[in-house]
């Protein structure tokens, strides 16, 4: 039976650092640096108490717009972060990185990180959507189909060409061409803060301002994987083959990586080693180069520069409006470096793929092997945080079982004293308030307190009560017991029986008539 749709899969391994922007960044208010980590957070998952002095002080800061005083609220308080677990997102950063962000500006240095595409939770890692990787072979194919229609008027064939193969998607030849994500392929794959500087390719410099971008790190073997589909057209024909795809690609992205290695190599700005050790791992069966991601522009146009039109802006002076001009090719090239202070620098993007591979390419391994990369074993990390989250959150269970069973101990006492008030007379009513009053005053020696004094008067006022009254006084308020009765309230009443002050002398008298019968 005839196929009408075929499946491959495909290996991916970065070759270079490959940074696919996510439209966000990663904001000096919004992470923090410990040790080797960028750690990313939510500021609204924080757990601060609302009475603290760190919440007042957090509050204030956000209130008034002071984002530097915000970043180092944060470098003074990384606990809070930290030690809550509520940092689902961690990336690999360079040493010298720490002290930029605990002692550079904001504002004058820029700590905004630009942030790798990534997928959410659980999975919380870095990605390359079907997307880019589509483009990149739509561009790849837009470039063999106009060499070979280059004959025809320019502007006419490009229009055609990109009608054709890219068009709308209902009457697109892609259509027929379907990629997944590219996915990880193991909870380790990781991502780490680079620098990006952009170079003048035709004449010497030292390089721009560096800027900072999360990158999927280079050299992770086979760490990325998709399935690509084939699908017929209404004829029962397939448009578009695996190995079509793998000679579109190879054909341009090969020929833009020498042209671009020569110029870098010219300008001693990558090293020829490299360039060579890239060029060997091409020589292959079912592998093609690919570049993705943020890399500049002459990776994404025709290779034929009679045609490319490219717009540059030139030197202009601050404040004034800035000047256009269109090129046939751009006049600067982004390299990335992983650390700063690095004279070791290389193009950003490239990858190698691999269609249904059965056996490992162990020149691709050996290649990876070389290059030490950091140790960080995500999976273990998450696990330990969802651990450490669970026993978190246990633990705010515990405390909100509990606080909500002091509450309903309270409220029941609450409504058992209101109840045992309810059921006193008058006088008992006035005992229990004067209580009340005493437990919110200061102890003192009964010699000298204002509380012994009154309760001697309570109980000269007492004589004339019944019976059941002057019985609730005498229990009340007797100075025998050690932290009960009067001496809750008075100091100084400890033997109280063998006391010979006149005061305690009376006091004795007059609480025993209460009873007397």
């Amino acid at each position: 039976m005839k196929q009408f749709m075929q499946t491959h899969k495909v290996y991916l391994t970065p070759l270079s650092p490959i940074h696919i922007g996510c439209g966000e960044d990663f904001e000096p208010t919004n992470y923090i640096v410990e040790q080797d980590l960028l750690y990313y957070f939510e500021p609204s998952k924080l757990n601060i108490n609302s009475q603290s002095d760190n919440f007042r002080e957090l509050f204030s800061l956000a209130s008034k717009g002071d984002y530097e005083g915000v970043k180092k609220f944060f470098i003074k308080n990384k606990n809070l972060i930290l030690d809550s677990y509520i940092s689902n997102y961690q990336a690999l950063i360079p040493a010298e990185f720490k002290n930029e962000w605990e002692n550079k500006s904001i504002i004058q240095n820029r700590l905004e990180i630009e942030r790798n595409a990534y997928l959410p939770h659980p999975f919380h890692q870095p990605y390359i959507p079907s997307s880019g990787v589509k483009g990149a072979i739509a561009t790849a194919v837009l470039d063999y189909e106009h060499n070979k229609n280059s004959h025809i008027e320019r502007e006419k064939t490009h229009n055609h060409l990109l009608e054709k193969h890219i068009g709308l998607f209902k009457d697109s030849d892609f259509r027929f061409i379907k990629f997944s994500d590219f996915i990880p392929t193991n909870k380790n794959v990781l991502s780490q803060v680079f620098y990006a500087v952009n170079f003048e390719k035709f004449e010497d410099d030292l390089g721009g301002l560096p800027v900072r971008r999360e990158c999927i790190i280079d050299r992770q073997y086979r760490s990325f994987s998709s399935d690509l589909t084939f699908t017929q057209d209404r004829n029962y024909n397939f448009v578009y083959l695996k190995d079509t795809i793998i000679d579109r690609l190879n054909k341009y992205y090969i020929s833009t990586f020498k042209k671009e290695m020569e110029m870098l190599i010219a300008r001693k700005l990558v090293s020829k080693q490299w360039f060579e050790e890239i060029l060997e791992l091409l020589n292959g069966n079912n592998i093609a180069l690919i570049r993705l991601g943020k890399n500049g522009s002459d990776s994404k146009v025709y290779q034929d520069k009679s045609i490319v039109r490219i717009k540059t802006k030139k030197e202009h002076k601050r404040k004034q409006k800035p000047i256009f001009e269109t090129l046939s090719e751009s006049t600067t090239i982004w390299l990335v470096k992983e650390n700063n202070k690095s004279k070791e620098k290389v193009s950003f993007g490239w990858a190698l793929l691999e269609f249904d591979t059965t056996s490992e390419n162990k020149l691709l391994l050996d290649w990876c092997n070389k290059k030490t990369k950091p140790i960080f074993n995500r999976n273990e990390f998450l696990s330990l945080q969802k651990q450490k989250q669970n026993e978190i959150k246990a633990m705010q269970e515990k405390e909100r079982v509990e606080a909500e069973a002091k509450r309903l101990a309270e409220q029941k006492a609450k409504e058992e004293k209101q109840a045992l008030l309810n059921s006193l007379s008058d006088n008992q009513r006035l005992v229990e308030a004067k209580l009340a009053e005493w437990e919110k005053q200061e102890k003192k020696q009964f010699t000298v307190s204002p509380i012994f004094a009154e309760a001697k008067n309570l109980l000269e006022e007492a004589q004339q009560w019944n019976k059941e009254e002057r019985h609730y006084l005498y229990e009340k308020i007797d100075p025998t017991k050690p932290n009960e009765g009067l001496q809750k309230y008075v100091d100084g009443l400890s033997g109280f029986s063998n006391l010979k002050a006149k005061s305690a002398v009376e006091f004795k008298k007059l609480r025993n008539k209460l009873v007397a019968e």
